[in-house]
């Protein structure tokens, strides 16, 4: 975001720049002040006009660029692209064109495309603002949702540790189930405390590894084990008495696709999650790297 400002910025003020050195020039021309053409010639208007327009452009060309790239922006980066490549093109061509008492016209135009570019400019600039705000507030939402007020939270914490207690004592006898899907204890490292934290999660067999679903029961963000195994794609795993360190991948979008469905015909409550949720709930595959004991 600071390079992109920092980018609009040099920009602007070339081009500002550019066009209050082409303006005095075109003054003094119209009223024949032959000290101020003088001093310009000396100090190299030609060369300084040309090099900082060429920076404008050069900054509208980037800026157009990452524009193009954005979603919500690919138009508007287009236009700026081409209005980046025909501002230069006029500039070095305008000599040529209507030569003679009416070439005002052309140096008018030249300023308006000037005008134009520094417009674009700051356009992109607050469109792509508005894009990174608009991205962050969603991140948010997925990090903070809707949480439980303090005493539920409590109350599902203490359950939680109760299960897991249970499961562990039982080999998974009991608690091994949830709504009819098996369930496995899933350990993490906290991406804050760096302490483990396990949690049962209900799982669903993938080939030789387990897929399972970061629904947090529709609170409309993120669970915390995921935030954690999203960081360091590892996680431990226990299914019955067997204890299995594994690799963390997020399915593809294309992969969610196919899966959903599959997901929400064996527990119909993962779509009334998904409708209280802002973002595509993620499906997790785990596979096995190493067997950390088996009893």
């Amino acid at each position: 975001m600071k390079w992109i400002r920092l980018i609009s910025l040099v920009a602007r003020v070339a081009l500002v720049v550019t066009l209050a050195l082409g303006l005095v020039f075109w003054i003094a021309q119209l009223l024949g002040w032959i000290g101020l053409l003088a001093f310009l010639a000396w100090i190299g208007f030609p060369g300084i006009h040309e090099a900082l327009g060429t920076l404008g452009v050069l900054g509208l060309l980037i800026l157009g660029g990452v524009a193009a790239s954005t979603k919500g922006s690919r138009r508007l980066g287009a236009s700026s692209i081409i209005y980046a490549l025909v501002v230069p093109a006029f500039g070095i061509t305008q000599t040529l064109i209507l030569p003679g008492s009416l070439h005002w016209l052309v140096q008018i135009v030249h300023l308006l495309l000037g005008i134009g570019a520094m417009m674009l400019i700051l356009r992109i600039e607050r469109r792509y603002r508005a894009f990174k705000q608009q991205e962050r507030r969603e991140t948010l939402v997925q990090t903070q949702g809707n949480p439980y007020s303090p005493l539920v939270a409590r109350l599902a914490r203490l359950g939680t540790a109760g299960h897991v207690v249970l499961y562990r004592l039982s080999g998974g006898k009991l608690g091994g189930t949830i709504l009819g899907l098996p369930v496995l204890l899933l350990t993490t490292i906290g991406r804050k405390s760096g302490k483990q934290h396990t949690t049962p999660i209900a799982y669903f067999p993938n080939g030789d590894g387990y897929m399972i679903v970061a629904s947090n029961q529709g609170q409309g963000k993120l669970p915390n084990w995921w935030l954690n195994m999203r960081e360091s794609k590892q996680a431990q795993i226990e299914i019955g008495r067997k204890r299995m360190r594994v690799s963390v991948r997020q399915t593809s979008p294309e992969e969610r696709q196919r899966l959903w469905p599959i997901v929400v015909a064996s527990l119909s409550n993962y779509e009334r999650y998904q409708q209280s949720t802002s973002y595509p709930i993620p499906l997790i595959f785990l596979h096995p790297e190493e067997v950390v004991r088996w009893e």
